[in-house]
């Protein structure tokens, strides 16, 4: 039995890592379009290096997501779904990922050979990481929320309830309200 729980533990830190990748990818190449609408990619600019640095990123995603995986297995371990808060779980994992992602860049450079990157060009990139990864963390659970809300029982009730989470109640205050 202990055989099947790795497996398909080892098959879900596998799906999130390739839906943080899709979506690091997705966000990466939405973004260079936006920059290369308002004319800020200069000079040698073409589309093959576009979706190339976009698929780099997506490979940068993929990684990040199967850490954050076992990070969150880690801190997680034995919660529902119903009981973490999103917005908590995103900022854990711009977090996480804004802290691993230079640490990961500048590991690989010196496993290369190339010796370290100077830290401001690798910081940056920890920056925008830190915002893909809050927004797939985000967005992966509250996908992940949905998905479970809908296909236990396949009540809508659920799905109702997940959904007004999101809103206040009449007297102003929120469902994470302590009075």
């Amino acid at each position: 039995m202990a055989d099947n729980s790795i497996v398909r533990r080892l098959r879900g830190a596998f799906r999130n890592a390739l839906v943080w990748g899709v979506a690091w990818f997705a966000a990466a190449v939405v973004l260079i379009a936006a920059l290369r609408a308002f004319g800020v990619p200069s000079g040698g600019f073409t589309w093959a290096g576009a979706l190339f640095l976009a698929f780099r990123f997506g490979v940068i995603g993929f990684i990040a997501g199967g850490v954050f995986s076992s990070v969150i297995r880690l801190l997680y371990h034995g919660r529902r779904l119903s009981e973490i808060s999103w917005v908590r779980f995103g900022l854990l994992g711009g977090i996480a990922t804004g802290l691993f992602v230079p640490v990961f860049l500048q590991a690989m450079n010196l496993l290369s050979g190339d010796g370290l990157v100077p830290w401001k060009l690798v910081l940056d990139d920890g920056l925008w990481t830190a915002v893909f990864g809050g927004a797939a963390a985000a967005g992966s659970l509250r996908l992940a929320q949905y998905a479970d809300a809908a296909l236990a029982g396949g009540s809508q009730d659920r799905v109702a309830r997940l959904e007004g989470a999101d809103r206040p109640a009449a007297g102003g205050r929120g469902p994470d309200s302590a009075t």
